[in-house]
């Protein structure tokens, strides 16, 4: 549906019918929004004598309506800062889980690197002992194979190459 000039968003559709258009189109209202005044009843001059009640002051001290001086709170205003406040404490509450768990998985990452390194070592030592092996077997051989030119072992030698 296309807005027109003049319409609220968010209303019902414009009638179908010409007759009912026109008186809908024909109609104009001069209210604005205006935001109701608020009415503070610790705050009002007709009800000061109530506050005045050693009875109610203590309840009204207690609920915390009334500072240490006795004079009343804004309530409305005291209510925003506990919010700020309850803000600022889960905002806390969250950067210090963030910071534990950022911890946890840095240990986890360490742990890991040590595996690694050590599993790294293990096979850089199973290299080597392989190596040293295949070194020592070439050594035998080479040994066997100094006397003669050919593969073929000495005819005349006392001990067996193997």
């Amino acid at each position: 549906m296309a807005q027109e000039a003049g319409m609220i968003p968010g209303l019902r559709e414009p009638a179908k019918r010409k007759g009912l258009r026109a008186r809908e189109l024909d109609f104009h209202s001069s209210s604005r929004t205006v935001q109701l005044p608020q009415y503070k009843p610790m705050f009002d001059v007709h009800l000061q004598h109530l506050w005045v009640n050693p009875r109610i002051r203590q309840t009204m001290q207690s609920a915390g309506f009334l500072d240490d001086d006795g004079k009343p709170v804004d309530v409305d205003a005291h209510r925003r800062k506990l919010f700020v406040i309850e803000q600022e404490l889960a905002q806390a509450d969250m950067v210090e889980r963030y910071r534990a768990r950022d911890k946890e998985r840095k240990r986890e990452e360490m742990i890991i690197l040590a595996k690694r390194q050590e599993v790294h070592q293990q096979r850089i030592d199973a290299v080597q002992a392989v190596r040293e092996g295949r070194r020592r077997r070439r050594e035998v051989t080479a040994d066997g194979m100094a006397r003669s030119t050919s593969s073929l072992p000495a005819i005349g030698n006392d001990s067996p190459v193997s």
